[in-house]
């Protein structure tokens, strides 16, 4: 063992021997101690008795058992790593993956207590810690959920809706998405809803799926619901087949209450394809008060959603983005359409904001909405691209038949915006002749066509302008290129996001670190995890250098050609 080698190892033990002695006042620092003790542990007798009095004073504060408080103070202490993984849990502990399996009871306590987020693949588990918990054990309080309850359908629908969008993200179970909705059913229990449902005496599964294609036709009007749709509520994102054949066969429930019907396409009914009945509609429905303007309107995101941010561009960038924040304000644009108009011109602004990653492109639009007080219809461009033939170009018409019954119906146009348009902005090809291909040229020459018409505001975002076809260049009335900021403007992004920096602190960040603003933004988060984590109110200018040197993957690769 060489000198180097000997004073760390002393210096490990020393650490270790300090954490036994200490007495905790805090659950962040009992964890501090758990943690350094169950360093290659193994999590044997020897590690639980040194390490009990930590364990103890933290259990009883969390109200948690003894092993569910070692694995969370592991956890804690990778909180700033979105994806933890089993494997390197017990990598930390120094045993076997197999021995925190079977530990699976107490970290899926974790989950339930929602200390801890699970996203599930085919193949895979990772885990992380909301930003919420770590504040509350920052406070030295047990980490309690907003648990609101539902009092009317129109609040279980949303509570349905943030379920399924949890479901898609893979961190919940299929059972505890039932039992989570029955949960919520039991809380308007009374309603004509819960009540018409219990009549139809359908068991869990059918009751699952007819709410959530009711929570499709609520929240997206949606009137076409195929089983790549419902395979999102499943486990592995992959309905049954059992489940399959039940609909297929019309031999389920469902059929049998006329909830749910075959969706026609010239006059031949889809054996894959469902939508609700209008019996369905009106019986179950008919309390929300639905109608075509309020489903269309429902998830647009409103202005003051957005927190105000103070951005940094050069000076080109700053005197565009603030033209067009001017002329979008109600009153002036209602102005300049009316003269656009009366000189026989199109009305509609299409926008074109372009540059690399992390130059404020989106944010820009999310502060010109707050500035002129309209609100975002954002486009996503995954939902709108289908594997059935047809089916892309039926969603992207309807897209822009939505934006015009929804500009018709308000007084202020809302922004819509096509955010990393790359996917539908590209050149359009030649004599295609692959279907994929078609496809693409059929979406990209609608919204061409679309842009034609528009009589509100379109702002697109792209990072790839090298590929955006020429005809689409000649729509953009107004195009923005967001350039990477020079050593200057990174040095006031630095001192706009951590004002507690000093002139000389931003610019020496600026100048080592070619940074861009979405990147500053990153570390600077990271910074406000590690002092919540510590206690510490200032930030340690070393410790931010050390997350500027980490921000980026320094990933080599073999060159290939010339």
């Amino acid at each position: 063992m060489n000198e180097s080698t000997k004073s760390t190892y002393q210096d490990k033990s020393k650490q270790k021997e300090n954490a036994v002695n200490a007495k905790p006042k805090s659950i962040l620092e009992a964890f501090e101690y758990i943690v350094e003790l169950a360093e290659n542990s193994n999590l044997d007798s020897d590690f639980l008795h040194k390490a009990s009095a930590h364990i103890k004073y933290a259990s009883r504060k969390l109200k948690l058992t003894p092993v569910q408080t070692v694995l969370l103070a592991i956890f804690i202490d990778r909180s700033e790593d979105h994806n933890i993984k089993i494997s390197s849990i017990a990598e930390y502990l120094g045993c076997r993956t197999i021995k925190i399996l079977r530990l699976a009871g107490d970290v899926d306590a974790l989950e339930a207590k929602r200390y801890v987020r699970a996203a599930r693949s085919r193949t895979s588990v990772c885990y992380r810690v909301p930003p919420a918990v770590l504040e509350s054990l920052r406070n030295n309080k047990p980490y309690v959920p907003v648990n609101d309850t539902v009092s009317s359908l129109d609040g279980f629908f949303e509570r349905i809706n943030l379920l399924i969008n949890e479901k898609e993200d893979d961190e919940l179970t299929y059972a505890t998405l039932v039992a989570e909705t029955k949960h919520l059913l039991d809380q308007i229990k009374d309603s004509h809803f819960a009540k018409s449902l219990m009549r139809c005496n359908m068991d869990d599964d059918e009751v699952m799926l007819f709410i959530y294609m009711a929570h499709m036709y609520v929240e997206n009007d949606d009137d076409n619901i195929r089983f790549d749709d419902m395979d999102c509520i499943y486990d592995e994102n992959r309905m049954p087949r059992w489940m399959k054949n039940l609909l297929r066969s019309h031999s389920s429930a469902l059929f049998a209450n006329r909830l749910i019907e075959n969706v026609n396409e010239d006059g031949m009914a889809r054996s894959d394809a469902f939508k609700l009945t209008e019996a369905a509609k009106e019986e179950f429905l008919d309390e929300l008060n639905l109608s075509r303007i309020g489903r269309s309107e429902k998830d647009l995101i409103l202005p003051d959603s957005f927190p105000e941010k103070r951005l940094v561009y050069n000076d080109s960038e700053k005197r565009q983005i603030e033209d067009l924040t001017s002329i979008l304000g109600e009153e002036r644009f209602r102005d300049v359409q009316t003269r656009l108009e009366k000189a026989g011109m199109r009305t509609g602004f299409c926008c074109l904001f372009y540059g690399t990653p992390g130059t404020g492109k989106t944010e820009t639009v999310y502060q010109i909405a707050r500035a002129t007080k309209r609100r975002i219809l954002r486009v996503d461009i995954d939902k709108i691209k289908s594997c059935w033939i047809g089916e892309s170009e039926k969603n992207i018409k309807a897209l822009f038949e939505r934006y015009r019954n929804i500009c018709k119906n308000s007084t202020t146009a809302p922004i819509l915006l096509f955010n990393e348009a790359d996917a539908v902005l590209g050149i359009r090809m030649e004599n295609a002749a692959r279907a994929a291909d078609k496809m693409e040229n059929s979406i990209q020459n609608i919204i061409l066509q679309e842009m034609e018409n528009l009589e509100g505001i379109m702002i697109a975002t792209t990072n790839l302008t090298s590929n955006l076809d020429k005809a689409f260049e000649r729509r953009f009335l107004y195009k923005i290129q967001f350039s990477r900021p020079t050593a200057e403007t990174r040095a006031r992004i630095w001192q706009s996001m951590m004002p507690c920096l000093k002139d000389d602190e931003a610019l020496a960040l600026a100048q080592q670190f070619d940074l861009s603003g979405g990147e500053i933004e990153n570390i600077v988060r990271k910074q406000s995890v590690s002092s919540i984590l510590s206690g510490k109110e200032t930030a340690d200018l070393s410790d931010i250098f050390d997350l500027c040197r980490h921000e980026r993957l320094h990933t080599s690769h073999p060159r290939i050609g010339f």
